[in-house]
Order: structure tokens, then sequence, then C-alpha cells
């Protein structure tokens, strides 16, 4: 039995470390190079390793710092995101007149690139955040709060807002009519069919628009936080440490933002897995 279970494992982790080990093994060669540009894995290794040191060359806050504001900036969009696409989705599979009411200005503004309203996003929020809000004029004493610019959270909602709304749509509308029909003949009202048949059955697709829709979000914040007045973000110490050629600094937010996106959309993947159990035995 033992055995068995060694055996297994040795299979599933052996074939998904032979990529990442090609990887690291290309990674070194390249920056072993006389006059090489590429910092090493040791470089990278140093400053993941010091996530609390200021970098010495960098006009940006420590690794930690900046990680946990690209993440507070994400969850906050991404949430925002959800509680305005999901009952809007399920608005709109429902009702047929109210999917040709929003589709049209739905179908012209989707194609538009989130980064794209960034220009607009600043004319209307102007550099206000959420220590602004709060704070006033003493904003800059609360620095995470003040880093939440409301400009910047409304270009994360807006890229995880359509994965989430289309998904959802799709899920309600994908409902099939012989449940809603079974429950009214058993004498179910429309907030039971929504309760028990609808929303249950239109989940899984849901959930795979909220995964979608923080991959995006994800994508959106290190494009987003060239936003001016910013001083902390993954995306602002990448762009800094180009400028300034301290490479490894940027390759230490890239890592990061990979292992942070697989461990969020494992989470993500396991919430969906524990509330559409149902699916496997349907199958």
């Amino acid at each position: 039995m033992k055995h068995d279970w060694r055996k297994n494992a040795f299979r599933r982790i052996v074939p998904g470390a032979i990529i990442p080990f090609f990887i690291l093994l290309v990674w070194h060669l390249a920056s072993s190079g006389h006059g090489a540009v590429i910092p090493t894995v040791s470089e990278v290794v140093d400053v993941l390793t010091h996530p609390f040191r200021a970098p010495p060359n960098l006009d940006s806050k420590p690794l930690f710092d900046s990680l946990l504001i690209s993440v507070l900036r994400v969850i906050t969009g991404y949430v925002l995101a959800g509680l305005t696409a999901v009952p809007l989705g399920i608005l709109m599979g429902r009702f047929t007149k109210a999917r040709n009411f929003f589709w049209p200005v739905i179908e012209v503004l989707r194609p538009i690139c989130p980064i794209a309203w960034l220009p607009i996003a600043i004319i209307v929020f102007g550099f206000s955040s959420f220590g602004s809000f709060f704070w006033g004029v003493g904003a800059w004493r609360h620095e995470f709060a003040s880093q939440m610019q409301f400009a910047m959270v409304a270009v994360i909602w807006w890229g995880a807002f359509f994965p989430i709304l289309l998904n959802t749509i799709d899920g309600v509308k994908g409902v099939r009519l012989l449940y809603i029909e079974a429950a009214r003949m058993l004498g179910a009202n429309e907030w039971q069919i929504f309760r028990r048949v609808i929303l249950p059955a239109s989940l899984p697709s849901v959930m795979t628009g909220m995964r979608v829709g923080m991959g995006i979000a994800w994508m959106v914040i290190i494009a987003a936080e060239i936003f001016p007045g910013t001083r902390a973000g993954l995306g602002y110490m990448i762009t800094t440490a180009h400028q300034v050629a301290e490479y490894e600094y940027a390759f230490a937010c890239i890592i990061i933002i990979g292992i942070l996106g697989f461990l969020i959309t494992y989470f993500l993947k396991c919430i969906s897995d524990y509330v559409c159990r149902w699916q496997t035995k349907e199958r």
C-alpha cells in the first residue's frame, strides 16, 4: 500500500517538475555569461528571502509592503466586481427583457481593454483614495489606505466584471427547463425555484467566471500600478526596477505574482469543488 502511494506521488510530482527545472537551467546558463543583464538565481533568491528589506537603489517600499498593497487593491476591485456582476448576471440570465435591455451596452463596452479606462478613471476620481475619503488631508498618515486609489480599484473592477457577468448569464440561461417545471409542479414559488434550482445549477459557471475574473484582475493590477502618485505595489516595483536596471527585483515580483496567482486559483477551485460537489454525483 505504501509502495503504491509513493509510486502515485512520484508520477504526479516528477512530470510537473520537469518544466520548472528546465526553466531554472536555462535561466542559470543565460545569467552566467559575461556581461549578462539577466540576474542570477541567487540574486533573485536573496530578494525573495528578505521581503522586509527596503530596496537600496529603488524608490520603492520593501517587497512585502508592495505585495500587501497589490493584494489589497486586487481583492477590493475583485470583490466589487463579484458583488455587481453576479446579481446583474442572474437578472439578465433569468429575464429576457433585462438581457435585451443591457446586452447592447455590454457588447460595446466589453472589448475595451481595462487599462484604456485608466485616464478616464483618473479624470472621474482624480487622485482620491480610501485614505483621503476617510481622513482627508491627513490621509498620508495611513499609508495603505492612501495607496488604495479609487481610479485603480475601478480599473481592476472593470477587468474582473465581464468574465464574472458573462459566465453568470450563461450559467443561469443553461439551467434545464425540466428542473424548473418540475419544481413548479411540486408547488415551489419563484423564490424557492431560484434558491433551490437556479442558483445551485448555475454555480459551476459562476465559479468559473470568478476564477477567470481573478486572473484578469491580477493582469490588470500590474499595468494599473503605473498610476500617477503610486509609491508601492508589485507593478510599481517592476517598473522602477527596470528603470534603474535592478532586474532581480523585477524577477522576484514576477515569481511572486505567479505563485500567488496559483495559490489563489487553487483556493477558488477548492471553493468551487465544495459548493458544486453535487456535480460529481450527477455525472
